[in-house]
């Protein structure tokens, strides 16, 4: 779950709606309470500070946005996994770097561009024309006040400016496109001669001596870290499940409660769309020209031709148009006002008029539908039945294991407290800190009691995935380092592997010198008794080699070898092999198909080369920046 919700952290919403966001109004405001450290602030930029106010703000906002998505089941154990804290620190900071830099170049808006840009928000409008009782009407159904607000959308309008300036200066000619499509595409096959390090161990012989040394030199490294067992009750929620009853009353008033916002299903639609792209401050001329390219494409769309393909051509929305303009299943209120009417206005198949955003001009096309639907009661029981037993049970296990925490205060042992409750006692291993029990799995709160808790103490309840855990210490072992003879065998292990690899690399590079002078890898490897083998045809631009994978020196299209450079330079490796590497022979990139893909690729390369820009841009800022941040605040929970 973890990993699908890190994946979906910049869903392509977000990312296409960079302009809207400016207007959108999802927005969430916290009460303001935030567990931190008392008058400190968060981080400081460049002398600016980010406040406990300002944090909080943003990450209530998170928060609730992921326990829209998960429907009420987010845990403390899911937030602590997902660091919101961490990844919003960072963007907070970026933004502080941002501003500054823009504000230094003079390109913050005046109030008359801020006035000129909200009077051209829709949401804003009634009658085409900008209405004050709509905007403060909207403002207060999102907890905002005016000033807030706009301060907001004035820092956005200065981001984008600034970004503005650095990707409307990134350039890329059709022949640096055409090269690198030739270079990428070319398809080469190397010959190449394979020296497994496993070969050599045999040729190695280990002294007493240098075992002892190698003892001395790495205690550290073999020492064994501090281990603990813990023996520890467990009230699993389940197990108090089954004695749970629940009327119907009780159900029904939870159906009722939330019909609208857990069995109301919206309707759905699965969309492509194709981006038209509008610089900010474009000319009325521009985006007249921007508006007749959208109207050609949702004609011949509507005529019939594949829009998949087109997206892939002619959308400026790199992210999408490698997939066809691609972007999965949308819930109706997910998108601003004006967006969501046209496209669940749409029929399956259909194909929406240029619609205008800050960000340009987009056309939809609606592949599928889901209907909106409301389950029944008695559809919705069986959701509900599980539901409210299982809050009931968690409820009665924390109960339990609070009431026998107090027992275990005045010196019952876990065995007897076992017996009178629903509670089992269990053994864990010895283990480390940084290890995993599968029976617990992964609990930050139970692994760090554990190594806290001395000879007599009882640890809190601790609130697990399924279950309350109540610790206490059985063993501790601390951290030794082992006498030399039980780990010998580890050591002369190592030791071989590293002299192998010495006696592998001295007969690579003597092999290699001796190719040089031959000029002909078969006549190496048949003086060696070597096995020649070939890669088989691939293209420069592939991460790994065919037959071999990838090797530690080597990135994705940094194969120089040549007809005219046929030998390298240096040996290549693996953990557990070397390599020398020949060119054999080439095919040239099929420059008909780049003709035809030219278009596509160049937009390819300029979003490519204005995402290094701005990751360059924020790179360099940070490595000139005065950057504190308060990680003991981070550290609270």
């Amino acid at each position: 779950m973890l990993d699908f919700l890190r994946k979906r952290k910049r869903n392509w919403v977000i990312i296409f709606f960079l302009g809207v966001i400016i207007v959108s109004f999802s927005l969430f405001v916290g009460s303001g309470k935030f567990g931190g450290s008392s008058g400190a602030e968060v981080a400081e930029i460049n002398g600016e500070t980010i406040s406990q106010r300002e944090f909080a703000t943003q990450y209530e906002r998170e928060v609730q946005r992921y326990r829209d998505l998960l429907k009420g089941s987010l845990t403390q154990e899911m937030l602590k996994g997902l660091n919101i804290k961490g990844n919003l620190v960072e963007t907070l900071i970026q933004k502080k770097l941002v501003l500054q830099e823009a504000r230094s170049l003079g390109l913050t808006p005046t109030d008359d561009d801020l006035a000129d840009h909200l009077a051209k928000v829709s949401e804003f409008q009634v009658g085409g024309r900008f209405n004050k009782d709509r905007y403060l009407q909207l403002l207060q159904a999102n907890r905002l006040s005016p000033a807030e607000f706009e301060e907001d959308q004035r820092d956005q309008l200065t981001i984008q400016r600034l970004y503005s300036v650095i990707l409307d200066a990134v350039h890329v000619t059709d022949t640096e496109v055409r090269e690198r499509y030739r270079i990428e595409h070319e398809k080469i096959n190397l010959s190449y001669l394979k020296l497994p390090i496993a070969d050599f161990v045999g040729q190695v012989k280990l002294t007493d001596d240098e075992i002892n040394k190698y003892y001395d030199r790495n205690k550290d490294s073999l020492k064994e870290p501090l281990k603990v067992q813990i023996e520890y009750l467990s009230y699993p929620y389940d197990h108090f499940a089954a004695s749970i009853e629940l009327s119907e009353k009780e159900i029904e008033e939870y159906y009722n409660a939330n019909l609208n916002t857990q069995f109301h299903k919206p309707k759905e639609a699965k969309l492509r769309y194709i981006s038209i792209a509008i610089a900010p401050g474009a000319q009325a001329d521009q985006k007249k020209a921007a508006l007749a390219r959208a109207e050609v494409i949702v004609k011949e769309a509507r005529a019939g031709k594949d829009f998949a393909e087109m997206a892939k051509k002619e959308s400026n929305d790199a992210t999408t148009a490698a997939k066809g303009g691609d972007v999965g299943w949308i819930t109706a209120g997910q998108m601003p006002a004006a967006i969501d009417k046209v496209v669940f206005g749409l029929a399956k198949g259909a194909v929406s008029d240029p619609q205008e955003t800050p960000a340009g001009f987009q056309i939809f096309k609606v592949e599928d539908l889901k209907e909106e639907k409301t389950l029944t009661l008695k559809e919705a029981t069986p959701e509900i039945t599980k539901k409210l037993k299982g809050e009931k049970a968690k409820r009665e296990a924390a109960k339990v294991a609070d009431r026998d925490r107090e027992k275990a205060l005045s010196g019952i042992d876990f065995a007897k407290l076992s017996q009178e409750s629903q509670a089992t006692l269990k053994l864990t291993n010895l283990f480390s800190n940084g290890e995993v029990l599968p029976e617990i799995g992964k609990n930050q709160e139970f692994y760090k009691s554990a190594f806290t808790l001395g000879p007599r103490d009882t640890s809190p309840v601790i609130e697990g995935q399924s279950a309350y855990y109540l610790l206490r210490l059985k063993q501790r072992k601390e951290a030794t380092v082992p006498p030399l003879e039980s780990v010998r065998n580890q050591i002369e292990n190592s030791l071989r592997d590293s002299k192998a690899y010495e006696l592998a690399l001295q007969r690579g590079n003597s092999l290699l010198e001796e190719l040089k002078k031959e000029k002909d890898i078969a006549k190496v490897a048949q003086a060696n008794n070597l096995k020649l083998n070939e890669t088989g045809w691939f293209t420069r631009g592939s991460q790994q080699l065919p037959q071999i994978g990838e090797l530690a020196e080597m990135k994705a299209g940094t194969i120089a070898l040549s007809k005219q450079n046929p030998f390298p330079e240096r040996l290549y490796s693996q953990k557990d092999a070397l390599y020398i590497l020949a060119f054999k022979d080439s095919q040239s990139a099929d420059m008909e198909q780049f003709e035809k893909d030219k278009d596509s690729l160049k937009k390819q390369a300029i979003a490519e080369s204005r995402q290094q820009a701005l990751v360059k841009f924020m790179e360099g800022l940070k490595s000139k920046a005065r950057i504190k941040v308060n990680t003991t605040f981070l550290e609270d929970t």
